[in-house]
């Protein structure tokens, strides 16, 4: 049964195969950009997160100056 399918189904033109593949390619660059971004956006907010008790330290430390 699948032979009959494969029969009369006709083959794709190379042109449109060529202009899907290239959809298909642009879809998954801008999937890739777009979990980069998403990374980054993570990456600078646990630096920020691991930065701000760092400045806590300098304050304590000016503080215990004081006394």
């Amino acid at each position: 049964m699948e032979r009959v399918r494969n029969i009369t189904k006709p083959k794709p033109n190379p042109q449109q195969q060529l202009r899907d593949w290239q959809r298909n390619l642009r879809q998954e660059c801008r999937n890739i950009e777009r979990q980069i971004r998403d990374i980054q956006r993570e990456e600078k907010s646990v630096q920020k997160a691991i930065k701000e008790p760092a400045g806590w330290l300098v304050d304590l430390g000016q503080l215990a100056g004081l006394l």
